[in-house]
């Protein structure tokens, strides 16, 4: 099968042999003239238990180990199994379907890739989310076509506004039946488009090293989000030798983050904190991956923390320094702080409207300072006097 999964241990089943109860001779519920008059023989003492089997972990995918020549063809699907493991992926999460079961197929010919069964779409793209929020990894999940394939819609979007790094796969009918109202044909490149950072529909075999290697750096680069590849079936059969040296194809691609502050800004920083009286801090999912510098920053400078629902766990709730959650299901002390705060840093947040309410009237008396990925438009609308990009 394509799933391999650890095998379910049942219980063993119970014997039914007519097997003669030992009973105590000197009970008085023993009955007089039976065949055990005499005390049976003590039994002798059981043999100490085997010892218990040696398992070896499984070992940990260390460097790409192929298993076909350089030269030689394989199918598209092998391509697309192999172009995973080159970037590390040990987990994906899928069900398969008739549109992609080539891929299921090679994926059984991994030795390092482990497929985690789901019983729905939705399901396995939302266990690839969390995946990716618990590993930092992007995650990975594969849908076969039409119905499969709008399973994964609600994920999708739930990736691209938390900023989760997934890649979704999709199998496709073949590329000479496309368009063709053919079974379980849909468009998903056009129905996911405003769901994802970017989305691929791969029509020539040779492009699947490039395509991966570019979906993987899209989905983890600058804010990150979810990326669509959509597989033709007949572009999973074809034969080819892979060209793993290709070089990506990101033309006019633009990097979100921000830009390094400037020293000038620092200095500004640095002289305002000083001179507030009720600074808080006001961070978000932006600055999950740097807890520990933000850690530092609070020990140093001992502002309060308050944080967003995504900003949860980007520094620690148990200590004293923090306010809880910001916002409409927030604690009082942080909406409370937040307003009469006289200098708000905002660090990894995007200004939601169930953090912020009416903008206008959000930290109404604070100067802000803001450094995050979130549009500027929505920066612009907030009272913000310097910007950190």
């Amino acid at each position: 099968m394509m799933v391999r999964e650890g095998s379910i241990q049942f219980p063993e089943l119970l014997k039914l042999d007519d097997e003669v109860p030992q009973h105590d001779p000197k009970s008085p519920n023993y009955p007089s003239g039976s065949p055990h008059s005499n005390p049976p023989p003590p039994p002798s003492p059981s043999p100490p238990p085997p010892n218990p089997p040696t398992t070896t972990p499984p070992k940990t995918l260390q460097s790409h180990h192929p298993r076909f020549a350089p030269d030689e063809p394989r199918k598209g699907a092998d391509v697309l199994v192999e172009a995973l493991e080159r970037e590390g992926v040990t987990e994906v999460f899928a069900y398969p379907g008739g549109a992609s079961m080539e891929i299921h197929q090679a994926l059984t010919r991994s030795p390092s890739i482990r497929n985690t069964l789901f019983r729905h779409e939705q399901g396995e793209i939302f266990g690839a989310e969390g995946y990716a929020r618990s590993t930092g990894r992007p995650g990975v999940c594969i849908a076969t076509s039409g119905p499969g394939a709008t399973n994964l819609v609600s994920g999708l979007a739930d990736a691209l506004l938390d900023s989760v790094p997934l890649v979704a796969i999709t199998g496709q009918v073949p590329r000479r039946m496309i368009g063709t109202d053919a079974f379980q044909e849909t468009p998903i490149v056009e129905v996911t488009r405003s769901v994802t950072k970017h989305n691929y529909l791969v029509l020539d075999a040779e492009d699947i090293p490039r395509v991966v290697r570019e979906a993987f750096f899209l989905a983890t680069s600058g804010r990150p989000g979810p990326v669509l590849i959509d597989v033709p079936k007949d572009i999973q059969q074809k034969m080819v030798v892979p060209d793993w040296g290709q070089p990506m194809k990101l033309v006019g691609y633009v990097s979100r983050l921000p830009k390094p502050p400037k020293m000038a800004h620092l200095e500004q920083i640095l002289r305002l904190i000083s001179e507030s009286k009720r600074p808080v801090l006001y961070v978000g999912g932006g600055c999950l991956n740097s807890s520990e510098e933000l850690r530092k920053f609070v020990s140093f400078t001992g502002i309060p923390v308050a944080s967003t629902l995504m900003g949860l766990g980007a520094y620690p709730m148990s200590d004293e320094l923090s306010l809880g959650m910001l916002g409409m299901h927030g604690t009082v002390t942080a909406n409370y702080a937040v307003d009469k705060s006289d200098l708000l840093l905002a660090f990894g947040v995007r200004f939601d409207d169930r953090v912020t309410g009416k903008l206008e009237a959000f930290a109404s008396r604070a100067k802000m300072f803001t450094s995050t990925s979130t549009p500027r438009d929505r920066q612009e609308q907030a009272a913000t006097c310097l910007h950190l990009r």
